[in-house]
């Protein structure tokens, strides 16, 4: 990369990411966020089309055919109702991952459709529910694949989704305190980052993909994947926020993500977010990354690993992951300000490199010096 292709960083209003993280979701039902993006996307004036499963995929041609590819999802943990039992109480299935306590405190929902939201109550459903392994046995996570919602309606047409009835998204300090950070901080950084390069001259191609249902076992990413209609040699970068680990701390930069729980990435996509980084470094000495296998949970990176993809990813250090604080109670989630900055500017400085290969970033390591020649045995 040269210095004259680079631009200043970038500074987020985080206008996109508040408005965003205040539509409800949850994996099936992510028609409201999916709205958004659209019509963000088209006011932008960028290319996109929506596959037969509800992704959205934008695109900006570069100048190369090298394409690197930022996928994040649109949905997030939460229920749907699935069958009446009682005068206002329901039951409801749990999608993806939800906080241990959040059936037995009284934990307020809200019941959303495509226009109109009603308010409730979580109860626990006390039926035996699930043999399945997921749902036993967690110190964190709710052992229940089923929960009860008390609610006043008038008619539903089953299955209605339900998710946790939290605050507004706010600003307090360095954070940003929201209902819902994972994933729709990746939604909003991908946005953000396409409306940047769209002006830019730039040497990759980037698309953009916002998938559905992750939270229940990445479908919207395992069925682009399976459609091979993105070329194999493209790299996949996958936006999410994954909780803090030791080495992974919220406030200290986002995390250049080596890995999952599942999988250990590429180091072919690494490079090209590293040359980023050490552009925006060159800068500003005192830019904060960090750089770890992020082993608490699975993302989309794995998904297209699994058919054969090059993968990479960029996680946002996440507080109360899945609104799930440390004793199992429900809160909101709170991702730093200065990881999703930073996030952004290493994401929008990928269209702004040379085409990053292996021989050109490790060169002073392939370059062998005269001084090795010491070692030869005489």
């Amino acid at each position: 990369m040269t210095d004259k292709n680079f631009k200043k960083m970038h500074k987020s209003d985080l206008s996109i990411f508040l408005e965003l993280s205040d539509i409800p979701t949850t994996a099936f039902h992510e028609n409201r966020v999916s709205d958004y993006i659209k019509n963000k996307l088209k006011e932008f004036e960028i290319d996109f089309e929506e596959d037969e499963w509800g992704n959205i995929e934008a695109f900006i041609k570069g100048q190369k055919k090298e394409e690197v590819v930022f996928i994040s999802h649109m949905d997030h943990p939460g229920f749907e109702i699935i069958e009446k039992l009682d005068e206002n109480l329901y039951k409801a299935k749990t999608l993806g991952g939800l906080p241990k306590l959040s059936d037995v405190e009284n934990t307020k929902i809200k019941i959303y459709d495509k226009f109109s939201e009603n308010k409730g109550y979580l109860k626990p459903f006390n039926e035996s529910s699930s043999n399945d392994s997921r749902y036993k046995s967690s110190d964190r996570w709710l052992n229940n694949e089923f929960v009860s919602v008390q609610v006043e309606l008038k008619e539903l047409n089953f299955p209605v989704p339900v998710v946790f009835d939290l605050p507004k998204p706010k600003i307090s300090n360095d954070q940003i305190i929201t209902p819902v950070a994972d994933d729709l901080a990746g939604c909003a950084l991908i946005l953000e980052m396409l409306r940047s390069l769209k002006t830019s001259q730039n040497n990759y191609s980037i698309r953009g993909i916002f998938s559905r249902a992750e939270e229940v076992g990445l479908y919207g990413a395992r069925l682009i994947a399976k459609s091979g209609r993105i070329d194999k040699n493209s790299i996949i970068v996958s936006i999410e926020t994954s909780s803090e680990l030791p080495g992974a701390v919220s406030g200290s930069g986002p995390i250049i993500r080596t890995g999952d729980r599942a999988t250990t990435f590429d180091n072919s996509g690494e490079i090209i977010l590293l040359s980023s980084v050490k552009q925006l470094i060159d800068q500003n000495k005192e830019f904060l990354f960090q750089r770890q296998l992020m082993s608490l949970g699975g993302c989309e990176a794995t998904a297209f690993s699994a058919f054969g993809y090059k993968v990479t990813g960029i996680s946002l250090p996440l507080i109360n992951w899945h609104n799930a604080n440390p004793e199992g109670k429900v809160e909101p989630e709170r991702i730093s300000i200065t990881d999703y900055q930073n996030a952004l500017n290493i994401m929008i400085g990928v269209g702004n490199l040379d085409i990053v290969n292996n021989n050109d970033y490790y060169k002073t390591l392939i370059d062998i010096p005269t001084e090795a020649e010491r070692l030869r045995l005489s």
